[in-house]
């Protein structure tokens, strides 16, 4: 059976590499300073790549 390769969207793309950098970042942030309000940071940053994702989708688009 062959695999298909399949197109990824800028926003799922965004969406993926923000979570990657915000979940690394707030666990290292996390372990240094015991603090938990750090880990709001990967949801912001996941956030900011879906944004910035589907911005660059729509430009694509038009």
């Amino acid at each position: 059976m062959p695999v298909e390769k399949r197109s990824y969207t800028y926003a799922q793309l965004g969406m993926l590499i923000g979570t990657c950098i915000g979940s690394g970042l707030s666990v290292l942030l996390l372990s240094n300073t015991g603090n938990a309000v750090y880990l709001i940071i990967a949801g912001a940053r996941t956030a900011i790549g879906l944004v910035l994702g589907a911005g660059i989708d729509k430009y694509q688009k038009a």
